[in-house]
């Protein structure tokens, strides 16, 4: 670069290349590895509750988030745990959760998020440069 006008051209090309969908594109890849590993982590009964993981992405105006769901009326209680009630109504016991997400999301962070978030600045990276 030879100058702040050089600068300042790469800054806008990148700027353009995020709002152009790089960041959304390489953010869905994420939640869909994201998800995968939280499936893997989920419980099996019935299939059910592993079915009904999903993610998508919501991009704001400065910044892109990626949401993870699962929309089984159950899924809270056995990701956290929950109350054992008998038919009065006592408590009688506590089952503990099973922290699927998290734990799923842990390692998602742990063996994919670096490469991930490298892939998508050498794209950024690249489209900077022109």
């Amino acid at each position: 670069m030879k100058s702040l006008e050089d600068l300042e051209r790469a800054f806008e090309r990148g700027l353009n290349a995020w709002e152009g969908g790089i960041v959304r594109k390489h953010a869905e890849r994420m939640g869909q590895k994201a998800v995968r590993e939280i499936k893997r982590r989920t419980p099996i009964i019935t299939g059910n509750l592993r079915r009904r993981w999903r993610s998508r992405v919501e991009a704001g105006t400065k910044d892109v988030r990626i949401i993870l769901e699962d929309d089984a009326d159950y899924a809270a209680p056995v990701n956290n745990g929950h109350r054992i009630v008998d038919g009065a109504g006592r408590t009688v016991g506590y089952k503990q959760g099973k922290h699927m997400l998290e734990k799923g999301l842990a390692a998602y962070q742990e063996h994919y998020m670096p490469d991930d978030l490298q892939a998508m600045m050498d794209e950024l990276s690249g489209k900077m440069k022109g």
